[in-house]
């Protein structure tokens, strides 16, 4: 949500100046979705970031595959085929999807993970269509929360012809889970959300090095794909401006970079 507030001129406009290549577009992005999510828009995007390598979330607010409300599971396929078509539109690699979580917070059940399984056979149908890879993303550890840790999401895959996002601040602390991710799914693994946790905040900047040795894991297994700055702009001590927007993201990028060079 770091560039939430942003349309599309102005989330490029950021990116260029803080020096990075790609972009992972979010499709609730309140100037394209609140905006009536019109072809005209879609068209917009695509000229604006289209020269950008691009992935791109699914919408994930109010959704959930997995819920105890059958139109809410059903309103998430619809808006996840959505986003899928949006993509293939856009010229996006990757769609990022999310896997769900029960209803009631209490333990996941066998019912949950039915209906997830049914949501992305749903979703890898239209994605086949469309020459879409998806990608599931882990989920912060939570007894509710499917595909948190690696021997669940492990599962799914070797059911499902599906990539997985990394988060790595979903997946920690502690570093050894995200970890495991890698040493499981590495070749799996086709989109990395890069940001930590501290004091159970998550999606703070990972320059404080925190996270270098995932990070190193992930260089030494050989992963060569997007490089994904997740950053929550109103977990930080002040509102940000566009200008600290800029500033933060380049500041990140010159760190990342020194870290993977450090690893060569």
């Amino acid at each position: 949500m770091f560039l939430w507030d942003l349309d599309p001129e102005g989330i490029v406009d950021v990116v260029a100046r803080a020096g990075l290549e790609e972009i992972e577009f979010w499709v609730e992005t309140p100037w394209y979705w609140e905006g009536g999510r019109r072809e005209d828009q879609a068209r917009e995007i695509k000229r604006v970031i289209g020269e950008l390598r691009m992935t791109l979330h699914a919408p994930v607010m109010d959704l959930n595959p997995a819920s105890y409300n059958d139109l809410v599971c059903q309103a998430t396929i619809a808006e996840s085929l959505r986003a899928i078509d949006l993509a293939e539109f856009l010229g996006a690699e990757v769609v990022t999807i999310h896997p769900g979580r029960r209803t009631a917070k209490r333990p996941a059940r066998d019912a949950e993970r039915h209906k997830i399984h049914k949501y992305l056979v749903a979703c890898l149908d239209r994605a086949e269509e469309a020459g879409i890879v998806l990608a599931l993303e882990n989920l912060e550890p939570a007894p509710w929360n499917i595909c948190a840790e690696p021997e669940e999401m492990a599962q799914f895959l070797a059911e499902l012809p599906l990539g997985m996002t990394l988060d790595i601040s979903h997946a920690t602390p502690p570093l050894s889970r995200a970890m495991a991710f890698i040493d499981a799914l590495n070749d799996r693994i086709l989109n990395v959300h890069v940001s930590t946790t501290r004091k159970g905040i998550r999606h703070l900047p990972p320059s404080d090095g925190s996270v270098d040795l995932v990070l190193a894991a992930l260089r030494d297994a050989g992963y060569g794909g997007p490089l994904t700055l997740e950053l929550d702009d109103k977990k930080f001590p002040k509102t940000l401006s566009k200008d600290d927007k800029v500033g933060v993201l380049r500041r990140e990028r010159l760190y990342l970079e020194s870290v993977w060079a450090d690893l060569r």
